[in-house]
This record gives C-alpha cells, structure tokens and sequence, in this order.
C-alpha cells in the first residue's frame, strides 16, 4: 500500500501561514522613573511601535504598560503581570506583543528568557522589538532575542554598580528608601505628588497616621486588635487585622530603620516615631508570649491567667486547659519545658493551691496604702484630665464625618429634587448614607463628656484600689483580666516548683504601694512623688477613668 494516503494526517508546522491569518499584535510600553514618563519616552514608544505595525500590516488591537516600573524584577510589576496573565487567559491571543526596545519588556536576564520561552512555544505568542525588526519568528533570531535580555540584565547590573553606593550612603544617613508606611507622607525629589517635592527627603506623620498613633497608644495599654479597629473604623480609618498585625512588626514605628542595605544593622531614621523603642519592644515581646496557632475563648471560666502568666523555667507562655475531670489547669505552652501543669483552683483533691488563690494574695500585696491616697487622688486627676482632653479629640473628629455626610446627602436631595435624578440611584445611595449617619450620631453620644462628681467618684476608686484583691476575686472574668493589666501590664511570672510568683513591671503606683516607707512618720508632700505621667492608671483605651475600667 502507497503510503501517499498518510500524508493527510501530518500537522502543519508552517509559522508562515499562522501568521498569515493572524495580524493582531499589542503593544507594550514602559519606563522606569516618572521624569521618563513626563519627557514624552512612552509617546515615543507608542509612535514607533504603530509606524512599525502600520508598515507590516498588523493591527494593533491592545495597549498595555504605559507608566513607569523598574525592570529589574519581573512580576513585582502591576502592568507586566496584567500583561502577561491577559496573555494565558484570553481566548484569542495576539500574533505577538511589540516593544521598541527589548530592555522594555525586562531586565531580568534568565527569568525573562524564561517567560518569552513560555509565551513562543507554549501560547505561540511572539516578541517583536520594532526598533531592529528582530522577532522569535523563527529559531535563529529566537537567539538573538535571548542575547538581548541577557546583556540588558548585564546593563542593569553594571547600572547598580553605580548606583547602589550612593543609595547605601542615603540610608546610612537615616533616610527613607521607597514608600513610607501606612501614617506617614515622604516629602523629597522622587515622590509621585507634585505637592510633596522637596530639596531633601522629610518623612512626616500625616492626617492619617494621627490616628495610628492612637492605636499604638491604645496597644500599650493592652487593648486588643479588634477593639483597636473598632475605634479606629469609628474615627474614619479603616485598617485589615492582617495590616494591623504587620504594623506592630515595623521598627519604622519606632524610628528605627532595618534596611535592607544595612546588611544586618539597624539605626536611627530621621523621621519622628510613634512610639519609643522601649514600647516597640515591650508590645513585641508581648505578641511572642501570647503567639499560638489555636485559638481559644475570650474569658475562659476557671482560666483568667491563661495567656497572662509566664513560665519561670522558661519564659515561655502559660496557657489553660480543662482536663477531662473538668477542672481548670494551667500549662506551659513550650512542649520542650520541663514545667508541670499548674492547677488553677484550689480543691479538696488537690495536693497544692490553686494559682488563682495564690495570685490573689500576691495581688494584696499592691494594695493601695492609706498613706498614699492623697497621691493616687492627684494621680486621678491628672488622668481624667488626660482622658478629657482625648476624647475631646475624639468628638470633634467624629463631628467632622457627621458633617460630611450631611453634606452628602444634602447634595444628593437637590439632586434628586431639582435635577432629574434617577430614583433608582437615589434610593441605593441615600440608604448607606442615612445608616453611616444613624451610627456616628450614637457614636457621638457614646464618647463619655467630661466626668462630673470627679472627687465623689474618686473616692470609688480609692476604695477599689485598698481593696484591689477583694475586687478581683468578686469579679467577672472581664474584670480580673482589666484589674490585672492595670497592676502588672506584661504579666506575671510563676515558678512552676514552688509556685512563687515574681513580675516584671508593675504600674507605678502600685509598685510605691510596696515598696515607700509604711510608718507613721512618712507622709506624701508632693503629688508628683508617685508618678508626674497621667496615663499610668488606664487600663485600656476606652476604659472609665474612676474605676480603671472596672
């Protein structure tokens, strides 16, 4: 038999006659910095790009890039990336993507050959560069297309070479290299807002960044990320818990810059920080100790030192459980700690006090002093004068959003009313509207004006602070868990053997109840003697100030 018959079934392989049928191309332009984009590079690429395409008969039938990314990495850019996914994803995919310069698509050396070989034999999609007419068409100039990326990588890199010493200095010297954090707004020579042009580089904290100073303040505190962010949300900042958790990591904060140029070190930028490095540090260390990959609940019955009480073996977290005989029993959390678990009531069965009633004679000992009370009352004082004064603060800024949608919606009445709008439109944008309204008027009235009665209630708060372990034994398991934030802000540590306990810091009021002078003859002459820092006594953001949130 002829084997003439077979003939038929032999594929074409004939890249002559696929690109016959198709003369659809797309551009792709881009440059690397904005003064490129302002002296007319892109216009120039996008013109001799349509001349070639015009003199070869292709149509362009897209237009991608046209804004200025730096080449060096590939997929670190927004429009590349759009260009190529539209590539895998379209079902009628372009005859090829022109460039005028072959160091336009990427500088990336391996990784672009690795990315054309991608789109020539597995999309067949080509890469034309106009400026030579060289294409991967075929095989050979395939090559040259490859020589091409590479000595734009080599050109790239000698480029750094020159570069990077100067970058490395600018660094060293405490500035700011790239976009500055969420809060803060760079003035300098290579910023995107003309508004911002300066001589040289000044990191500011901006309207924004005002408000996550309070965050950090309300952090320190010992408020929790969901609290954070409601009171956040209400004064019109809207942040993820995924963005909150990575603030807290940033040294940036702080004023501290870890730059990658550093190689390893850290020093001090030149931008103001939000908090002190000494705070950065104690709310970091705080977040290592209460890390864990289960989740457990808020105010757990019988528990409420789990997440507070730290391991004298090892440092490590203690956390709860209920054992199967359902009582409650502290563990630490480190599996290599040689630490026993910790029963956290006292029981007939058990062979040794509970850590809850051993706690609560250790809390005694920070009772307030008789003595002292004309302290703690000037104390008081100055607190709620500084609570005042927030959220004060607070009330303007929430006055402020209520205006602005008033306005809103007065715009969208006339609208409605004098200029034919659709009723549609109206009703969908009208009904957010009023709701975001509803909710800032209760949050208005929610922000506790300036307390009245001050010294009455005062007294209150004299009587729980000479009776702070009696108040934590009566508690609610919210109330023990404020109480003992307020007296011992990083916990307390448990010698798991003989079940001493020990702290690390403890308020300062309550660490003059121990250690000033108990006789007759020692008097307070001077307010200032306890503490002249008037937030020493909140317990939380939020909290009433004459009963720390009790």
């Amino acid at each position: 038999m002829s084997l003439e018959y077979f003939k038929k079934y032999i594929k074409s392989v004939n890249t002559d006659e696929k690109h016959d049928k198709n003369k659809d191309i797309w551009c792709y332009t881009r440059v690397s910095t904005k003064e490129q984009s302002n002296n007319n590079s892109l216009k120039d690429q996008e013109g001799a790009i349509e001349e070639y395409a015009k003199n070869k008969g292709y149509t362009i039938t897209e237009k991608h890039g046209g804004t200025y990314e730096s080449a060096s990495g590939d997929f670190t850019r927004k429009e590349f990336t759009k260009l190529i996914n539209k590539v895998k994803t379209t079902k009628k995919k372009p005859f090829a993507i022109a460039i005028k310069f072959m160091s336009r698509f990427s500088r990336s050396g391996g990784n672009a050959i690795g990315i054309v070989s991608q789109l020539v034999e597995d999309l067949g999609v080509h890469l034309i560069e106009t400026s030579s007419g060289l294409s991967t068409i075929n095989e050979r100039d395939r090559l040259d297309v490859y020589s091409k990326l590479i000595e734009s990588k080599v050109e790239n890199l000698n480029k750094l070479e020159r570069t990077i010493p100067g970058m490395i200095a600018f660094v060293k010297e405490g500035n700011w290299l790239g976009k500055s954090p969420r809060g803060y707004t760079t003035h300098g020579s290579r910023v995107t807002n003309s508004k911002h042009l300066a001589a040289t580089q000044k990191i500011v904290i901006d309207e924004e960044g005002e408000l996550l100073k309070k965050a950090w303040k309300w952090k320190l505190e010992g408020e929790q990320d969901f609290v954070i962010r409601q009171k956040l949300e209400t004064l019109g900042l809207k942040i993820s818990k995924q963005s909150m958790s990575a603030m807290w990591r940033k040294p940036f904060y702080a004023g501290i810059s870890t730059h990658k140029f550093l190689n390893g070190e850290a020093i001090k930028g030149k931008w103001k920080a939000m908090v002190t490095p000494a705070q950065f540090k104690r709310i970091n260390d705080t977040l290592d100790r209460y890390a864990s990959g289960y989740k457990q609940s808020k105010y757990p019955v019988g528990r409420p030192l789990q997440h507070f009480l730290i391991c004298g073996n090892c440092e490590g977290k203690m956390t709860g459980y209920m054992a199967k005989g359902k009582y409650p029993y502290y563990k630490c959390q480190n599996s290599k700690c040689p630490s026993k678990d910790i029963n956290a009531i006292t029981t007939p069965r058990a062979l040794k006090k509970g850590a809850n009633d051993l706690f609560n004679n250790y809390l005694g000992k920070y009772a307030l002093d008789p003595k002292l009370e004309t302290a703690f009352k000037a104390q008081m004082h100055l607190t709620i004068k500084q609570l005042d004064s927030e959220q004060e603060d607070e009330r303007k800024i929430i006055g402020k959003r209520i205006t602005e949608v008033k306005g809103k919606l007065d715009c969208l009445n006339n609208k409605y009313l004098f200029e034919d709008y659709p009723k549609d439109l109206y009703n969908q944008y009208k009904t957010p509207l009023e709701k975001e309204l509803s909710e800032l008027i209760e949050q208005l009235s929610d922000v506790k004006v300036k307390i009245s009665n001050q010294d009455k209630k005062i007294d209150v708060c004299v009587e729980v602070a000479k009776n702070i372990s009696k108040y934590w034994s009566s508690g609610d398991m919210h109330t023990k868990s404020r109480i003992q934030k307020l007296v011992f802000p990083e916990g307390v540590v448990i010698n798991p053997e003989n079940r001493q306990y020990r702290t690390k810091k403890v308020n300062m009021i309550f660490f003059k109840n121990l250690v000033l002078p108990r006789d007759a003859k020692w008097e307070i002459k001077n307010a200032s003697a306890i503490s002249s820092d008037a937030s020493c006594l909140v317990a939380g953001t939020g909290l009433e100030p004459v009963t720390f949130g009790l």
